[in-house]
């Protein structure tokens, strides 16, 4: 009786996901990656990050994909790291956004495209990430107008598709 008293009451207070102790707990985990991965302890990093991945972090997804981006304690791997980039920017990581508009700005593993790095920089600036502003200015000097319109419709098109109810 009372479990089901606790669930009405959390359901009512809007309470969603996982406990907050479980919660906790990932954001230590992943502070261990993180603390790993700024030792320089790049495997360490990269089993811990990997773990939080296969349970659905979206963050951890970002990090492991910037481990398989630069070959640190992982085989250097851009599809791989593009793979986990894109389900982390699904999660709305904007260091993920980030990683993607650097991928698509040299082409390492995709089609060199400064549309599609426009667009993943325009969503990182929705995101909140702080420098993806700067960058954004220095991308729009390699786009037309044109271009630059197609990038930010892209841009929108793809978090209307993608980030409903993403941080609400």
């Amino acid at each position: 009786m009372w479990k089901v008293l606790a669930v009405i009451i959390m359901l009512a207070a809007g309470w969603s996901g996982a406990p907050a102790y479980a919660q906790a707990n990932i954001e230590s985990e992943f502070n261990k990656g993180t603390t790993a991965y700024n030792t320089g302890d790049f495997s360490t990093a990269a089993f811990i990050w990997g773990k939080l991945a296969d349970e659905g972090s979206a963050k951890a997804k970002s990090a492991l994909g910037t481990l398989y981006y630069t070959g640190s304690g992982v085989p250097r791997d851009f599809d791989r790291a593009r793979e986990l980039f894109l389900e982390a920017a699904a999660g709305n990581v904007p260091q993920a956004h980030m990683f993607l508009s650097l991928m698509y700005r040299k082409g390492d593993g995709v089609r060199q495209s400064y549309t599609l790095a426009y667009m993943w920089c325009d969503i990182a600036i929705a995101a909140g990430h702080e420098g993806a502003s700067y960058v954004i200015l220095n991308l729009a000097e390699h786009l037309t107008g044109e271009e630059t319109l197609e990038a930010q419709r892209l841009a929108a098109e793809w978090r209307s598709l993608h980030l409903k109810g993403v941080g609400e």
